[in-house]
């Protein structure tokens, strides 16, 4: 019996000395465990710059037809806390709406150093003069590049850019009804609307009554064209009641002629 006794006493003691270092091992992790929650606390708490321990590394750019990818990343180069955990994500949404497409934006981070941002951009309506294009909704938009579509040219004064796209989308509208498309339109500075279609053609608008003016045109250009088989260069509707015409050989004609423009 004193011998088993002895054996009994041993292992005991055997497996207290093992269980000093698992407890060591155990409060080392422990320890661990609450340093890191800490930090991520005082990330969370006290917004400590982390952009050189968790900076964000790339950028998912989605959703995006004509937006350059090039501003995007110079946007947020230009934010000096790009942490992943301290950005500040309301700062990055308004200098990236400020990009010439970008309509509005949404940014989500992705562990452990990923931003997507998905973007909605201004539906292009028109290119505006020589350099810019203008939205369905009246926006104009100077973008470094200028993409190749074919959309109507628009020109006239910015403030005036939502008042020509009402414009003209109402003027197709009623060409289309005889298979017209408009692919210039120009306000002048003195207030004048013209009109160049697709197929050439000038008209002449005026700056009053166009509405009445471009229902003329509709009235009579199947008339006007039908009497002479050569092409028409423009027809003039700043008249009272009539319109003149010129074709490509210079021959000019009034048609119901009621006074002066």
């Amino acid at each position: 019996m004193a011998k088993m006794a002895t054996r009994s006493d041993k292992k005991q003691r055997s497996l207290e000395g093992f269980a000093k270092p698992l407890k060591w091992v155990a409060g080392l992790l422990a320890g661990s465990l609450v340093a890191v929650a800490l930090v991520f606390g005082g990330i969370w708490v006290f917004s400590i710059n982390t952009d050189n321990v968790f900076p964000i590394k790339k950028v998912e750019l989605q959703k995006h037809t004509f937006t350059d990818a090039v501003g995007v990343y110079e946007v947020l180069r230009s934010i000096e806390d790009r942490g992943f955990f301290t950005m500040e994500m309301e700062q990055v949404e308004v200098k990236l709406v400020e990009l010439p497409w970008i309509k509005s934006v949404q940014l989500r981070k992705v562990w452990p150093d990923t931003l997507q941002v998905s973007v909605v951009e201004h539906e292009p309506m028109a290119y505006w003069g020589d350099a810019g294009v203008v939205s369905v909704e009246g926006d104009v938009l100077y973008p470094s590049v200028l993409p190749k579509a074919e959309w109507t040219q628009l020109s006239g004064p910015d403030k005036l850019a939502k008042d020509l796209t009402e414009l003209l989308k109402l003027y197709q509208q009623q060409l289309l009804e005889k298979n017209m498309i408009i692919e210039r339109m120009e306000l002048s500075q003195r207030g004048a609307i013209s009109l160049v279609l697709t197929d050439g053609l000038e008209v002449r608008l005026g700056n009053v009554h166009v509405e009445e003016r471009i229902e003329r045109f509709m009235q009579y250009i199947d008339s006007v064209k039908q009497q002479k088989e050569a092409t028409l260069a423009y027809v003039d509707l700043r008249y009272q009641n009539g319109m003149a015409a010129q074709w490509v050989e210079n021959e000019t004609s009034v048609i119901n002629d009621g006074g002066s423009r």
